[in-house]
């Protein structure tokens, strides 16, 4: 049988670069790399039924909606293949209404937020709204796109307009966060966890925006919470590889308001307007790539 150091399965244009960065640098650094993609979708999973091929570490980038790579988390986890991110814990941070209700049992700091099944009535849900001041936020309960969310919904109606257009599915009605304003920033970041390191960026939510948070900027302006926050969202979530959104309120603390993404976007500032800062990502390539090389190494011993 032949062992790859990391297995990487893609199937989005927008992570090519990406996974050809994990690939040259595993490469460089003396591993073997295996990229699955749809032209050796159905050959990969021979080989692995086989015994031909298995992977020590496997980074899963597929969409959960894609018809051909959705079962694919299932198989691979049948074969006992060790993941940066396990399916399990995956699919569980995609319930945002789960993850809503873990997060405060662990004293994280989420927004007011209620829940909206599609089986109740308007007047139940009438009730319901009016818990969270307006205007609020609108969001599908299940899914990390940013598909069907409405950013200053007002009332029934636009909950209503939404059922109409996406279908009958669960959404949130969750707290409008207004974050304090920091040397004319929004104090609104966004955090990328991977294997142990935290990469923390501002993020503009409406100018879709990234910068790099440096540490001298953490210091000055006393954002030291946003690394417990983070370390403790890691040990709930369960999860190895994943972005967070976090903001600072008038009364100077945080608030986690968009829970976890355990795919984060993974583009360039150099390439795309929405992109991460270049340096933030060389950053998680190296990280993955080095506990992919530990790995490797413990294996050999």
């Amino acid at each position: 049988m032949e062992i790859f150091d990391l297995g990487i399965a893609w199937d989005c244009e927008y992570d090519n670069e990406f996974v050809e960065g994990l690939n040259n640098y595993a490469l460089k650094e003396g591993l073997k790399p295996y990229l699955l993609h749809a032209y050796n979708f159905y050959a990969t999973l021979k080989d692995i039924t086989e015994g031909n091929i298995s992977f020590r570490l496997f980074l899963d980038r597929t969409s959960k909606d894609d018809p051909v790579f959705s079962g694919l988390p299932d198989f691979l986890k049948r074969k006992a293949i060790v993941f940066i991110n396990h399916p399990n814990n995956a699919k569980k941070s995609t319930d945002k209404f789960k993850t809503h209700f873990k997060f405060r049992s662990h004293d994280i700091p989420v927004p007011k937020t209620v829940l909206l099944r599609p089986e109740e009535d308007k007047k139940t849900l009438e009730l319901k709204i009016k818990f969270v001041s307006k205007p609020f936020i609108l969001k599908p309960a299940d899914g990390s796109s940013g598909e069907g969310v409405v950013l200053d919904a007002q009332s029934l109606d636009d909950i209503l307009r939404l059922k109409e257009q996406f279908g009958n599915t669960a959404y949130l009605v969750q707290e409008k966060i207004t974050p304090i304003n920091l040397e004319n920033k929004p104090a609104w970041f966004r955090v990328f966890y991977c294997l142990g390191k935290i990469n923390p960026c501002w993020w503009n939510p409406l100018a879709r925006i990234y910068d790099i948070l440096t540490i001298k900027e953490i210091y000055r302006f006393g954002l030291y919470d946003i690394w417990w926050l983070t370390k403790m969202i890691h040990t709930v979530s369960g999860l190895d590889f994943f972005s967070v959104e976090m903001a600072m309120r008038s009364n100077e603390k945080f608030i986690v308001v968009d829970y976890v993404n355990d795919q984060p976007d993974m583009r360039k500032k150099s390439k795309f307007n929405g992109g991460l800062p270049d340096e933030i990502i060389d950053k998680i390539i190296g990280n993955i790539i080095a506990f992919v090389k530990q790995k490797q190494e413990k294996a050999k011993k």
